[in-house]
């Protein structure tokens, strides 16, 4: 399920930095502070784990922030006065629950905070004070659609997955970063080999958090609309810091073609990997 929040500039504007995904990020987790505290702390700190394992997955994610009306200067993104539109989306009712309470306990204006550590190089910002408050206009959730083997979407924020490269791999690849001992983190764009398969094991893993038991059909295959990248000349990636760190996905209508329970966790938990930090959601294309 998810929820789509209409919001409206509290005052002539709300001027936010351009990588605004940490600060996003962080009010959710404050929003579900304001119904439970442990649930906010419990996503935060731990997450759902599968076995042993150390990766804790948050099992939501959000859209990009859409309006009609803003502009882009420099690192800082403007929204004028208009209504911004913001979905966030989980399998999971519990967190939806605390999501829609805590949303109601903010009270009629919630605002995105973004710390100077965060921002040193938007200095220009700490003076805008009451610049960053939006009303909150509608709050509402919305219906799942019905899921098939067949299915057209368009990204509603960027799809990002990752392979762990050892350093004697760096001479073959590009885009490369987060540099971590002896290897690093590539991540994959559409046209490279493992790109599918990475997304469709990532939804295995959810699929299995959310239900408790392995997926019997896991047929899954992506395809990207080549007309709309060729528009694009080849230009569908995007490159968003979160809190230091480099993160590359990719923004471009495409088809999924294979088992409806996998298509559903893409749906609601995020294709792909990162969906807490603003990566992997999408809507059905019209």
């Amino acid at each position: 399920m998810r929820v789509k929040l209409t919001l409206f500039p509290a005052s002539r504007k709300v001027v936010l930095p351009i990588n605004y995904n940490y600060f996003l990020t962080s009010l959710i987790y404050k929003i579900i502070h304001n119904s439970s505290e442990d649930y906010s702390r419990f996503l935060h700190d731990e997450g759902y784990r599968l076995g042993e394992s150390k990766k804790g997955f948050k099992l939501f994610t959000y859209s990009m922030l859409t309006s009609n009306k803003f502009k882009i200067g420099g690192e800082k993104i403007i929204f004028l006065n208009s209504h911004v539109q913001w979905q966030i989306s989980s399998p999971l009712d519990n967190f939806i629950q605390h999501l829609v309470t805590g949303v109601f306990a903010e009270g009629q204006e919630i605002e995105i905070k973004h710390g100077s550590n965060s921002l040193s190089s938007l200095n220009c910002l700490s003076s805008l004070n009451g610049l960053n408050r939006f009303l909150i206009e509608r709050v509402e959730t919305l219906p799942n659609p019905e899921f098939n083997k067949n299915m057209k979407f368009t990204c509603l924020s960027p799809i990002t997955v990752s392979k762990v490269v050892g350093l004697n791999s760096l001479n073959s690849l590009n885009g490369l970063n987060g540099l971590n001992g002896s290897f690093k983190c590539h991540y994959l764009r559409p046209w490279e080999d493992g790109f599918t398969e990475a997304i469709k094991n990532n939804m295995i893993k959810k699929y299995k958090l959310v239900h408790g038991k392995d997926i019997e059909d896991s047929e899954f295959a992506i395809k990207i609309d080549t007309d709309y990248m060729n528009r694009k000349s080849g230009k569908i990636t995007k490159n968003i810091n979160f809190k230091g760190t480099n993160i590359i996905g990719f923004m471009s209508p495409f088809e999924v073609a294979g088992s409806p329970e996998l298509i559903e966790i893409g749906y609601e938990a995020g294709f792909g990997e990162k969906g807490s930090m603003g990566f992997g959601m999408v809507k059905i294309t019209d």
